[in-house]
């Protein structure tokens, strides 16, 4: 019992690690953005080129991120009427993917039916389900990845109740 309540606070600390890392690419890509509105034509190619280069390095840490997550999924908390919202917002926003986003890579579009399936299951309750869409996550940052799918921003523009969510439960996971 001890080793594992070592095991999740190295992880706690890890994940904390990770958040910082990711937050330090994230500012960069930003910054890369920014310059990219306003320079000239003839650097615009090679300012995109950092850009992916960044996003490709920030990969193995956003993988990572939800790997912890994953793994801690049973031991967050989540109320019950919070998970009833965030249901309903995924649900609803795979449906409306599936009708409008014809462009996402068909690997992530079934990754997210089989999460919007498994929300639609009657037999658990919403916190359950939440935490088993946590755990769903991880592969789909891998194939966002292969399809060159900005991860996170999908996250936040189509799940940002889901998002907003997880970011509570850690910080409140991370205080303990």
């Amino acid at each position: 019992m001890s080793l594992k309540f070592w095991s999740l606070g190295m992880s706690s600390d890890r994940l904390g690690e990770v958040e910082e890392i990711l937050t330090s690419y994230r500012k960069q890509v930003f910054g890369k953005e920014l310059t990219l509105t306003t320079t000239p034509d003839e650097d615009k190619e090679r300012i995109k080129l950092q850009i992916t280069k960044l996003k490709k390095s920030m990969q193995p840490y956003e993988q990572e991120y939800w790997k912890i997550l994953s793994e801690q999924s049973e031991s967050i908390e989540i109320s019950e009427q919070e998970a009833q919202v965030v249901v309903a917002e995924i649900v609803n926003q795979v449906h409306k993917i599936e009708v409008n986003s014809p462009t996402y890579p068909n690997e992530a579009l079934m990754l997210l039916k089989e999460i919007r399936d498994k929300l639609n299951q009657p037999d658990k309750s919403a916190a359950a389900k939440v935490k088993g869409v946590i755990s769903s996550i991880p592969p789909f940052v891998g194939i966002s990845y292969e399809a060159e799918l900005d991860t996170e921003n999908f996250l936040r523009n189509h799940f940002p109740t889901f998002i907003s969510l997880i970011n509570r439960a850690i910080k409140k996971k991370q205080i303990l």
